[in-house]
Protein backbone atom coordinates (compact mmCIF):
# COMPACT_ATOMS: atom_id res chain seq x y z
CA UNK A 1 0.00 0.00 0.00
CA UNK A 2 3.16 2.50 -0.28
CA UNK A 3 0.90 4.25 -3.13
CA UNK A 4 -1.35 5.34 -0.50
CA UNK A 5 1.44 6.41 1.48
CA UNK A 6 2.89 8.14 -1.34
CA UNK A 7 -0.60 10.01 -2.02
CA UNK A 8 -1.11 11.13 1.56
CA UNK A 9 2.22 12.38 2.15
CA UNK A 10 1.34 14.73 -1.54
CA UNK A 11 -1.91 15.97 0.06
CA UNK A 12 0.35 18.19 2.58
CA UNK A 13 2.24 20.83 2.89
CA UNK A 14 4.97 20.90 5.16
CA UNK A 15 4.42 24.21 7.65
CA UNK A 16 2.73 23.56 10.39
CA UNK A 17 -1.04 23.98 10.39
CA UNK A 18 -4.37 24.12 12.50
CA UNK A 19 -7.99 23.51 11.18
CA UNK A 20 -9.92 25.55 13.67
CA UNK A 21 -13.46 23.80 14.57
CA UNK A 22 -16.40 25.87 13.94
CA UNK A 23 -18.03 25.00 17.27
CA UNK A 24 -15.52 25.05 19.76
CA UNK A 25 -17.75 22.97 22.61
CA UNK A 26 -17.25 20.15 19.66
CA UNK A 27 -14.03 20.35 19.37
CA UNK A 28 -11.96 17.45 19.20
CA UNK A 29 -7.88 17.42 20.64
CA UNK A 30 -6.19 14.50 19.31
CA UNK A 31 -2.62 13.83 21.43
CA UNK A 32 0.16 11.34 21.46
CA UNK A 33 3.82 10.82 20.61
CA UNK A 34 6.13 9.91 18.03
CA UNK A 35 9.31 7.52 19.53
CA UNK A 36 12.02 5.31 17.94
CA UNK A 37 11.10 1.75 17.32
CA UNK A 38 14.48 0.20 18.47
CA UNK A 39 15.02 2.66 21.57
CA UNK A 40 11.86 4.20 22.43
CA UNK A 41 13.43 7.47 22.32
CA UNK A 42 11.08 10.08 21.80
CA UNK A 43 11.46 11.98 17.94
CA UNK A 44 11.49 15.79 17.45
CA UNK A 45 10.24 17.47 14.56
CA UNK A 46 8.29 14.40 13.81
CA UNK A 47 5.68 15.87 11.25
CA UNK A 48 2.03 13.97 12.42
CA UNK A 49 -0.44 15.21 9.30
CA UNK A 50 -4.38 13.85 9.30
CA UNK A 51 -6.81 13.84 6.50
CA UNK A 52 -10.58 13.45 6.82
CA UNK A 53 -11.98 10.55 5.38
CA UNK A 54 -13.75 10.95 2.33
CA UNK A 55 -12.24 15.07 2.57
CA UNK A 56 -10.99 17.19 0.04
CA UNK A 57 -9.39 20.15 1.68
CA UNK A 58 -9.49 19.30 5.65
CA UNK A 59 -6.11 19.22 6.80
CA UNK A 60 -4.04 20.06 9.47
CA UNK A 61 -0.45 18.51 11.15
CA UNK A 62 1.20 19.38 14.11
CA UNK A 63 5.53 18.42 15.06
CA UNK A 64 6.46 16.90 17.58
CA UNK A 65 8.46 19.04 20.24
CA UNK A 66 11.76 17.45 22.10
CA UNK A 67 9.60 14.84 24.42
CA UNK A 68 8.47 13.79 20.71
CA UNK A 69 4.49 14.69 21.57
CA UNK A 70 2.19 16.25 19.62
CA UNK A 71 -1.22 17.80 20.06
CA UNK A 72 -3.69 18.61 16.82
CA UNK A 73 -7.29 19.92 17.22
CA UNK A 74 -9.90 18.89 14.98
CA UNK A 75 -13.62 18.85 13.66
CA UNK A 76 -15.42 15.32 14.99
CA UNK A 77 -14.84 12.62 11.75
CA UNK A 78 -13.39 10.03 10.51
CA UNK A 79 -9.21 10.73 10.04
CA UNK A 80 -5.95 8.78 8.85
CA UNK A 81 -3.20 9.90 10.45
CA UNK A 82 0.35 9.74 9.19
CA UNK A 83 3.75 10.23 10.89
CA UNK A 84 6.90 10.97 9.27
CA UNK A 85 10.51 11.95 9.95
CA UNK A 86 13.83 12.20 7.79
CA UNK A 87 15.57 8.99 7.61
CA UNK A 88 12.48 6.84 9.33
CA UNK A 89 9.95 4.98 7.37
CA UNK A 90 6.50 7.32 6.83
CA UNK A 91 3.73 5.20 9.18
CA UNK A 92 0.24 5.53 9.21
CA UNK A 93 -2.03 5.38 12.51
CA UNK A 94 -2.79 1.99 12.91
CA UNK A 95 -0.56 0.08 10.65
CA UNK A 96 0.98 -3.92 11.47
CA UNK A 97 2.92 -3.83 8.61
CA UNK A 98 5.22 -1.71 6.48
CA UNK A 99 2.97 -0.40 3.43
CA UNK A 100 0.21 -1.23 4.80
CA UNK A 101 -3.49 0.49 5.50
CA UNK A 102 -3.45 1.11 9.05
CA UNK A 103 -6.34 2.17 10.85
CA UNK A 104 -9.28 4.60 10.68
CA UNK A 105 -9.29 7.13 13.67
CA UNK A 106 -13.31 8.07 14.47
CA UNK A 107 -13.54 11.22 17.05
CA UNK A 108 -16.91 12.28 18.38
CA UNK A 109 -17.92 16.21 19.02
CA UNK A 110 -16.27 17.14 22.31
CA UNK A 111 -13.28 13.44 22.49
CA UNK A 112 -10.18 13.59 23.67
CA UNK A 113 -7.75 10.86 22.58
CA UNK A 114 -4.25 11.40 24.28
CA UNK A 115 -2.66 7.87 23.44
CA UNK A 116 -1.62 7.93 19.80
CA UNK A 117 1.63 6.33 20.00
CA UNK A 118 3.52 5.76 16.32
CA UNK A 119 7.25 4.17 16.59
CA UNK A 120 9.13 4.96 13.38
CA UNK A 121 11.59 2.38 12.21
CA UNK A 122 14.73 3.67 10.79
CA UNK A 123 14.53 3.37 6.93
CA UNK A 124 17.29 1.24 4.82
CA UNK A 125 19.63 2.17 2.16
CA UNK A 126 21.34 0.18 -0.87
CA UNK A 127 24.66 2.02 -2.28
CA UNK A 128 26.87 0.58 -4.79
CA UNK A 129 28.62 1.71 -7.69
CA UNK A 130 27.77 1.44 -11.58
CA UNK A 131 30.97 0.59 -14.01
CA UNK A 132 31.40 0.86 -17.69
CA UNK A 133 32.81 -2.27 -19.75
CA UNK A 134 36.40 -1.65 -18.95
CA UNK A 135 35.64 -1.20 -14.90
CA UNK A 136 35.58 2.48 -15.42
CA UNK A 137 32.82 4.09 -13.15
CA UNK A 138 29.70 5.80 -14.89
CA UNK A 139 28.83 9.09 -14.33
CA UNK A 140 24.55 10.54 -14.44
CA UNK A 141 23.97 6.69 -14.86
CA UNK A 142 19.91 6.05 -13.88
CA UNK A 143 19.83 3.52 -10.84
CA UNK A 144 15.92 2.07 -10.04
CA UNK A 145 15.19 0.07 -7.17
CA UNK A 146 12.14 -1.88 -7.49
CA UNK A 147 10.06 -4.11 -5.94
CA UNK A 148 6.89 -6.61 -7.31
CA UNK A 149 3.59 -5.03 -6.73
CA UNK A 150 0.43 -6.27 -8.23
CA UNK A 151 -0.73 -3.00 -10.68
CA UNK A 152 -4.53 -4.08 -11.62
CA UNK A 153 -4.32 -7.60 -10.69
CA UNK A 154 -1.14 -8.07 -12.55
CA UNK A 155 2.45 -8.56 -11.04
CA UNK A 156 5.10 -6.55 -11.79
CA UNK A 157 8.28 -4.64 -10.69
CA UNK A 158 7.30 -1.27 -9.84
CA UNK A 159 9.94 1.51 -8.79
CA UNK A 160 10.38 1.95 -4.95
CA UNK A 161 13.15 4.74 -5.53
CA UNK A 162 15.72 5.99 -7.77
CA UNK A 163 18.96 7.75 -7.76
CA UNK A 164 21.68 8.72 -10.06
CA UNK A 165 25.34 8.08 -9.82
CA UNK A 166 28.04 10.76 -9.26
CA UNK A 167 31.82 11.16 -11.17
CA UNK A 168 33.07 7.92 -8.69
CA UNK A 169 29.90 5.58 -10.25
CA UNK A 170 28.78 5.86 -6.68
CA UNK A 171 25.07 5.90 -6.05
CA UNK A 172 22.73 5.57 -2.92
CA UNK A 173 19.13 4.49 -3.09
CA UNK A 174 17.65 5.32 0.75
CA UNK A 175 14.31 6.19 2.43
CA UNK A 176 13.50 2.44 1.92
CA UNK A 177 11.40 -0.31 3.94
CA UNK A 178 12.36 -3.29 4.88
CA UNK A 179 11.45 -5.67 1.79
CA UNK A 180 13.01 -7.35 -1.28
CA UNK A 181 14.10 -5.55 -4.34
CA UNK A 182 15.91 -5.48 -7.65
CA UNK A 183 18.03 -3.19 -8.62
CA UNK A 184 18.40 -1.82 -12.27
CA UNK A 185 21.48 0.42 -13.90
CA UNK A 186 21.34 2.08 -17.22
CA UNK A 187 23.18 5.03 -18.57
CA UNK A 188 22.03 8.12 -19.77
CA UNK A 189 21.67 8.01 -22.95
CA UNK A 190 22.20 11.44 -23.66
CA UNK A 191 26.12 10.80 -22.25
CA UNK A 192 26.90 7.73 -23.92
CA UNK A 193 29.66 7.67 -26.24
CA UNK A 194 30.19 11.62 -26.14
CA UNK A 195 28.49 14.21 -28.47
CA UNK A 196 28.94 12.54 -31.74
CA UNK A 197 26.73 10.37 -33.25
CA UNK A 198 28.21 6.67 -32.30
CA UNK A 199 27.27 2.62 -33.19
CA UNK A 200 27.06 1.63 -29.28
CA UNK A 201 25.61 2.14 -25.96
CA UNK A 202 25.15 0.39 -22.71
CA UNK A 203 22.76 -2.47 -22.11
CA UNK A 204 20.55 -2.08 -19.16
CA UNK A 205 21.60 -4.66 -16.33
CA UNK A 206 20.34 -6.24 -13.10
CA UNK A 207 21.83 -6.47 -10.31
CA UNK A 208 24.34 -9.00 -10.32
CA UNK A 209 24.76 -8.76 -13.64
CA UNK A 210 22.11 -10.45 -16.36
CA UNK A 211 19.56 -8.07 -18.55
CA UNK A 212 17.02 -10.39 -18.01
CA UNK A 213 14.95 -9.44 -14.95
CA UNK A 214 13.28 -12.84 -13.83
CA UNK A 215 17.23 -13.66 -13.42
CA UNK A 216 17.91 -11.07 -11.51
CA UNK A 217 19.15 -11.53 -7.79
CA UNK A 218 16.84 -10.18 -5.25
CA UNK A 219 18.47 -7.53 -2.36
CA UNK A 220 17.12 -8.31 1.17
CA UNK A 221 16.86 -5.31 3.54
CA UNK A 222 15.74 -4.98 7.02
CA UNK A 223 14.97 -1.94 8.92
CA UNK A 224 17.89 0.50 9.22
CA UNK A 225 20.19 -1.59 7.22
CA UNK A 226 22.90 -0.18 4.58
CA UNK A 227 23.68 -2.83 2.32
CA UNK A 228 26.97 -1.81 0.32
CA UNK A 229 28.88 -3.33 -2.06
CA UNK A 230 25.37 -3.31 -4.86
CA UNK A 231 28.16 -3.18 -8.14
CA UNK A 232 26.73 -3.19 -11.68
CA UNK A 233 29.04 -3.54 -14.71
CA UNK A 234 27.24 -2.24 -17.93
CA UNK A 235 27.62 -4.01 -21.03
CA UNK A 236 27.86 -2.41 -24.63
CA UNK A 237 25.35 -2.88 -26.85
CA UNK A 238 25.22 -1.75 -30.11
CA UNK A 239 22.47 1.34 -30.30
CA UNK A 240 20.41 2.80 -32.89
CA UNK A 241 19.05 5.92 -34.31
CA UNK A 242 15.71 7.09 -34.62
CA UNK A 243 15.03 9.62 -37.08
CA UNK A 244 11.42 11.76 -38.39
CA UNK A 245 10.21 14.65 -39.11
CA UNK A 246 7.37 16.23 -37.36
CA UNK A 247 4.61 17.67 -39.62
CA UNK A 248 2.09 20.46 -37.93
CA UNK A 249 -1.20 20.60 -39.98
CA UNK A 250 -2.67 23.25 -37.21
CA UNK A 251 -2.49 26.80 -38.80
CA UNK A 252 0.23 25.85 -41.44
CA UNK A 253 2.56 27.05 -38.63
CA UNK A 254 6.47 25.27 -39.22
CA UNK A 255 7.03 22.49 -36.32
CA UNK A 256 9.79 23.94 -34.51
CA UNK A 257 9.45 24.23 -30.75
CA UNK A 258 8.22 20.61 -30.59
CA UNK A 259 8.86 18.47 -27.71
CA UNK A 260 9.80 14.79 -28.49
CA UNK A 261 9.80 12.27 -25.89
CA UNK A 262 10.52 8.86 -26.14
CA UNK A 263 9.07 6.23 -23.66
CA UNK A 264 10.14 2.86 -23.16
CA UNK A 265 6.66 0.54 -22.84
CA UNK A 266 8.16 -1.62 -19.92
CA UNK A 267 6.27 -1.73 -16.60
CA UNK A 268 7.61 0.28 -13.72
CA UNK A 269 10.99 1.46 -15.48
CA UNK A 270 11.62 5.05 -15.89
CA UNK A 271 13.38 5.42 -19.53
CA UNK A 272 12.37 8.52 -21.30
CA UNK A 273 13.99 10.74 -23.64
CA UNK A 274 13.51 14.33 -24.72
CA UNK A 275 14.29 16.29 -27.51
CA UNK A 276 13.39 19.65 -29.32
CA UNK A 277 12.87 20.10 -32.57
CA UNK A 278 14.85 23.08 -33.81
CA UNK A 279 14.85 22.05 -37.04
CA UNK A 280 12.44 24.63 -39.47
CA UNK A 281 11.43 21.42 -41.65
CA UNK A 282 10.65 19.69 -38.57
CA UNK A 283 13.40 17.13 -38.34
CA UNK A 284 14.46 15.29 -35.46
CA UNK A 285 16.98 12.62 -34.19
CA UNK A 286 17.19 10.46 -31.08
CA UNK A 287 20.75 8.52 -30.91
CA UNK A 288 21.66 5.82 -29.06
CA UNK A 289 18.20 4.24 -28.96
CA UNK A 290 18.85 0.25 -27.34
CA UNK A 291 16.08 -2.39 -28.97
CA UNK A 292 12.82 -2.63 -27.50
CA UNK A 293 9.67 -1.46 -27.27
CA UNK A 294 8.85 2.38 -27.36
CA UNK A 295 6.14 5.07 -27.30
CA UNK A 296 7.07 8.09 -29.32
CA UNK A 297 5.46 11.54 -28.46
CA UNK A 298 5.31 14.90 -30.41
CA UNK A 299 3.80 17.43 -28.22
CA UNK A 300 3.35 21.63 -29.02
CA UNK A 301 1.48 24.02 -26.90
CA UNK A 302 -0.62 26.98 -28.08
CA UNK A 303 -1.70 29.84 -25.74
CA UNK A 304 -3.25 27.06 -22.88
CA UNK A 305 -4.09 24.28 -25.59
CA UNK A 306 -1.40 21.31 -26.14
CA UNK A 307 -1.88 19.50 -29.39
CA UNK A 308 -0.02 16.01 -29.79
CA UNK A 309 1.01 13.04 -31.87
CA UNK A 310 2.12 9.46 -30.93
CA UNK A 311 3.34 6.39 -32.93
CA UNK A 312 4.31 3.25 -31.42
CA UNK A 313 8.20 2.42 -32.35
CA UNK A 314 10.27 -1.10 -32.03
CA UNK A 315 13.75 -1.18 -32.09
CA UNK A 316 15.27 -4.66 -33.24
CA UNK A 317 18.39 -4.63 -35.08
CA UNK A 318 18.23 -1.24 -37.58
CA UNK A 319 17.99 2.35 -37.12
CA UNK A 320 14.64 3.85 -38.35
CA UNK A 321 14.62 6.04 -40.84
CA UNK A 322 11.71 8.02 -42.22
CA UNK A 323 9.48 8.50 -39.49
CA UNK A 324 6.90 10.99 -39.55
CA UNK A 325 4.55 12.44 -36.51
CA UNK A 326 1.60 14.80 -37.54
CA UNK A 327 0.08 16.94 -35.04
CA UNK A 328 -3.60 17.58 -36.02
CA UNK A 329 -5.90 19.29 -33.99
CA UNK A 330 -7.96 16.67 -31.70
CA UNK A 331 -12.22 16.27 -31.57
CA UNK A 332 -13.59 18.21 -28.98
CA UNK A 333 -16.09 15.99 -27.12
CA UNK A 334 -18.90 18.22 -25.64
CA UNK A 335 -20.28 17.02 -22.16
CA UNK A 336 -23.44 17.29 -20.29
CA UNK A 337 -23.53 15.86 -16.46
CA UNK A 338 -26.43 15.70 -14.75
CA UNK A 339 -27.35 14.99 -11.11
CA UNK A 340 -29.62 12.80 -9.45
CA UNK A 341 -30.82 13.70 -5.85
CA UNK A 342 -28.42 16.90 -5.39
CA UNK A 343 -27.92 19.93 -6.82
CA UNK A 344 -24.62 20.66 -8.97
CA UNK A 345 -24.05 23.14 -6.95
CA UNK A 346 -23.71 21.03 -3.59
CA UNK A 347 -21.20 19.31 -5.73
CA UNK A 348 -18.73 21.35 -5.33
CA UNK A 349 -15.88 21.45 -8.29
CA UNK A 350 -15.83 18.23 -10.30
CA UNK A 351 -13.07 17.39 -12.98
CA UNK A 352 -13.95 15.09 -15.98
CA UNK A 353 -10.91 13.79 -18.14
CA UNK A 354 -10.03 11.04 -20.49
CA UNK A 355 -6.85 9.10 -20.31
CA UNK A 356 -5.41 6.71 -23.01
CA UNK A 357 -5.60 3.37 -22.25
CA UNK A 358 -2.14 1.79 -21.07
CA UNK A 359 -0.34 5.18 -21.48
CA UNK A 360 1.35 7.11 -18.42
CA UNK A 361 -1.05 9.82 -17.56
CA UNK A 362 2.22 12.09 -17.98
CA UNK A 363 2.56 11.80 -21.68
CA UNK A 364 -1.38 11.21 -22.27
CA UNK A 365 -3.24 12.96 -25.68
CA UNK A 366 -6.63 13.13 -23.22
CA UNK A 367 -8.92 15.71 -22.61
CA UNK A 368 -9.62 17.79 -19.13
CA UNK A 369 -12.08 20.05 -18.07
CA UNK A 370 -14.08 21.62 -14.67
CA UNK A 371 -17.95 21.09 -14.69
CA UNK A 372 -19.48 23.93 -15.36
CA UNK A 373 -22.52 25.40 -13.02
CA UNK A 374 -25.35 24.42 -15.93
CA UNK A 375 -23.81 20.72 -16.14
CA UNK A 376 -21.68 21.29 -19.35
CA UNK A 377 -18.10 20.38 -19.63
CA UNK A 378 -15.76 20.35 -22.76
CA UNK A 379 -13.14 18.06 -23.50
CA UNK A 380 -11.20 19.53 -25.82
CA UNK A 381 -8.52 18.28 -28.39
CA UNK A 382 -9.00 14.31 -27.84
CA UNK A 383 -6.87 12.51 -30.36
CA UNK A 384 -8.07 9.21 -31.91
CA UNK A 385 -7.82 6.82 -29.96
CA UNK A 386 -9.13 4.21 -27.07
CA UNK A 387 -9.48 5.84 -23.66
CA UNK A 388 -10.49 5.70 -19.77
CA UNK A 389 -12.88 8.43 -18.58
CA UNK A 390 -12.37 9.62 -15.18
CA UNK A 391 -14.72 11.60 -12.75
CA UNK A 392 -12.27 13.59 -10.13
CA UNK A 393 -13.74 15.02 -6.67
CA UNK A 394 -16.72 13.32 -6.57
CA UNK A 395 -18.17 13.50 -2.71
CA UNK A 396 -18.17 10.73 -0.62
CA UNK A 397 -22.12 9.26 -0.99
CA UNK A 398 -22.11 10.07 -4.64
CA UNK A 399 -21.70 7.18 -7.30
CA UNK A 400 -20.69 7.39 -10.44
CA UNK A 401 -24.08 6.27 -11.92
CA UNK A 402 -23.92 6.42 -15.91
CA UNK A 403 -21.39 7.42 -18.81
CA UNK A 404 -23.22 7.73 -22.61
CA UNK A 405 -21.37 8.56 -25.50
CA UNK A 406 -24.16 9.21 -27.89
CA UNK A 407 -26.16 7.02 -26.06
CA UNK A 408 -23.53 4.00 -25.87
CA UNK A 409 -22.86 2.79 -22.37
CA UNK A 410 -19.46 3.42 -21.92
CA UNK A 411 -18.91 3.69 -17.74
CA UNK A 412 -16.93 -0.04 -18.06
CA UNK A 413 -15.49 -0.40 -21.15
CA UNK A 414 -14.09 3.33 -22.02
CA UNK A 415 -14.00 5.82 -25.24
CA UNK A 416 -13.06 4.91 -28.09
CA UNK A 417 -12.78 7.88 -30.23
CA UNK A 418 -12.61 8.25 -34.04
CA UNK A 419 -12.70 11.30 -36.14
CA UNK A 420 -14.52 10.02 -38.97
CA UNK A 421 -16.89 9.08 -36.53
CA UNK A 422 -16.77 12.36 -34.31
CA UNK A 423 -18.82 11.96 -30.91
CA UNK A 424 -21.68 14.46 -30.44
CA UNK A 425 -22.26 14.42 -26.76
CA UNK A 426 -20.74 12.04 -23.33
CA UNK A 427 -23.84 12.42 -21.02
CA UNK A 428 -22.45 11.53 -17.34
CA UNK A 429 -24.78 10.86 -14.57
CA UNK A 430 -24.08 10.79 -10.95
CA UNK A 431 -26.43 10.20 -7.82
CA UNK A 432 -26.39 11.30 -4.29
CA UNK A 433 -28.21 8.26 -3.52
CA UNK A 434 -25.54 6.11 -3.26
CA UNK A 435 -26.05 2.61 -1.02
CA UNK A 436 -23.96 2.50 2.21
CA UNK A 437 -22.75 -0.36 3.87
CA UNK A 438 -20.82 -0.79 7.65
CA UNK A 439 -20.36 -3.14 9.68
CA UNK A 440 -17.98 -4.52 12.43
CA UNK A 441 -15.15 -6.85 11.44
CA UNK A 442 -14.14 -9.74 13.97
CA UNK A 443 -11.18 -11.72 15.21
CA UNK A 444 -11.72 -14.21 17.65
CA UNK A 445 -14.89 -12.72 17.94
CA UNK A 446 -13.07 -9.43 19.28
CA UNK A 447 -13.30 -6.50 17.12
CA UNK A 448 -10.02 -5.84 14.48
CA UNK A 449 -8.88 -2.65 13.95
CA UNK A 450 -7.09 -2.06 10.80
CA UNK A 451 -8.36 -4.48 8.69
CA UNK A 452 -8.88 -4.44 5.38
CA UNK A 453 -12.01 -4.12 4.08
CA UNK A 454 -12.61 -4.74 0.38
CA UNK A 455 -15.69 -4.43 -2.06
CA UNK A 456 -15.98 -6.63 -4.95
CA UNK A 457 -18.41 -6.94 -7.85
CA UNK A 458 -19.83 -10.12 -9.02
CA UNK A 459 -17.88 -12.32 -11.35
CA UNK A 460 -19.85 -10.57 -14.61
CA UNK A 461 -18.51 -6.95 -13.85
CA UNK A 462 -15.06 -7.00 -12.40
CA UNK A 463 -13.92 -5.37 -15.18
CA UNK A 464 -15.54 -2.16 -14.12
CA UNK A 465 -12.78 -0.16 -12.13
CA UNK A 466 -15.48 2.21 -10.65
CA UNK A 467 -17.18 -1.13 -8.45
CA UNK A 468 -14.65 -2.09 -6.61
CA UNK A 469 -14.33 -0.21 -3.41
CA UNK A 470 -12.16 -0.39 -0.38
CA UNK A 471 -11.21 1.34 3.13
CA UNK A 472 -9.91 0.12 6.66
CA UNK A 473 -11.56 -0.47 10.03
CA UNK A 474 -11.78 2.26 13.04
CA UNK A 475 -9.99 1.56 16.18
CA UNK A 476 -13.29 0.19 17.14
CA UNK A 477 -13.42 -2.25 14.48
CA UNK A 478 -16.16 -0.51 12.67
CA UNK A 479 -15.93 0.02 8.54
CA UNK A 480 -18.12 2.45 6.80
CA UNK A 481 -18.40 2.42 2.42
CA UNK A 482 -20.11 4.72 0.86
CA UNK A 483 -21.05 5.60 -3.16
CA UNK A 484 -21.60 2.21 -3.95
CA UNK A 485 -23.39 1.31 -7.01
CA UNK A 486 -26.48 -0.92 -7.10
CA UNK A 487 -25.33 -4.78 -7.86
CA UNK A 488 -24.20 -8.09 -6.26
CA UNK A 489 -21.09 -8.16 -4.62
CA UNK A 490 -18.89 -9.63 -2.10
CA UNK A 491 -17.30 -8.48 0.84
CA UNK A 492 -13.40 -9.33 2.11
CA UNK A 493 -11.94 -8.36 5.23
CA UNK A 494 -7.87 -9.24 5.41
CA UNK A 495 -5.54 -8.65 8.14
CA UNK A 496 -3.18 -7.63 5.53
CA UNK A 497 -3.56 -7.80 1.49
CA UNK A 498 -1.13 -6.32 -1.39
CA UNK A 499 -3.37 -3.51 -2.85
CA UNK A 500 -4.56 -4.48 -5.77
CA UNK A 501 -4.51 -8.18 -5.66
CA UNK A 502 -8.00 -8.47 -5.15
CA UNK A 503 -8.50 -7.33 -8.76
CA UNK A 504 -6.99 -10.70 -9.88
CA UNK A 505 -8.95 -13.04 -10.92
CA UNK A 506 -6.09 -15.95 -9.70
CA UNK A 507 -5.63 -14.34 -6.31
CA UNK A 508 -9.58 -14.44 -5.45
CA UNK A 509 -9.92 -17.82 -6.28
CA UNK A 510 -8.60 -18.43 -2.58
CA UNK A 511 -11.24 -16.64 -1.21
CA UNK A 512 -14.43 -16.97 -2.96
CA UNK A 513 -15.81 -19.17 -0.82
CA UNK A 514 -14.78 -16.28 2.36
CA UNK A 515 -16.17 -13.37 1.44
CA UNK A 516 -20.00 -12.42 2.27
CA UNK A 517 -22.32 -11.87 -0.42
CA UNK A 518 -24.02 -8.56 -0.83
CA UNK A 519 -27.00 -7.68 -2.98
CA UNK A 520 -26.98 -3.98 -2.90
CA UNK A 521 -30.25 -1.53 -4.32
CA UNK A 522 -29.62 1.68 -4.82
CA UNK A 523 -29.80 4.09 -1.56
CA UNK A 524 -30.07 0.85 0.90
CA UNK A 525 -28.11 0.90 3.99
CA UNK A 526 -26.84 -2.34 5.02
CA UNK A 527 -25.46 -3.69 8.41
CA UNK A 528 -22.75 -6.91 7.85
CA UNK A 529 -20.13 -8.70 10.36
CA UNK A 530 -17.41 -9.83 8.56
CA UNK A 531 -14.69 -12.52 9.37
CA UNK A 532 -11.26 -11.56 9.45
CA UNK A 533 -8.83 -13.28 6.89
CA UNK A 534 -5.97 -14.04 8.83
CA UNK A 535 -2.50 -12.75 7.49
CA UNK A 536 -1.20 -16.24 6.99
CA UNK A 537 -4.10 -16.85 4.93
CA UNK A 538 -3.28 -13.80 2.94
CA UNK A 539 -1.82 -16.04 0.04
CA UNK A 540 -3.35 -18.38 -2.09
Amino acid sequence: MRTILFSFLLLFPLQKTQVSPQKPADQCTLQGVVVKAESGEPLKKALVRLREVGGRDHRSSDETDETGRFEIRVDPGRYRLLASHNGYIPQLYGERAFGGRGSILTVAAGQKISDLTFRLTPAAVITGHVYDEDGEPLAEARVLVLRRALDRGQGELVTERWSETNDRGEFRAFGLPPGQYYVRAESNPDEERGPTPAPGGYLAMYYPGTSDAGRASPVIVHSGEEIPGIDITLQPVHTFTIRGRVLNSIGGRPSQQTDIVLVRREPGIMEHRHDLVTDPQGAFEIRNVSPGSYSLHAMIRDGERSYAARMPVEVTNADIDGVTLTITRGLDIRGQLRTEGATLASLGSLNVHVVPKNESRGFGHGGEDSVKGDGSFLLGNVADGDYDLYVSRLPEGFFLKSARLDGNEVLSSGITIDAEQAPKLLEIVVSANGAQIEGVVQKDQQPFSGAAVVLVPDSAHRDNRYLFDETTTDQYGHFLLRGIAPGDYKLFAWENVESGAYRSAGFLQAFEERGRSVQVTEGARLTVQLDLIPAKDSSP
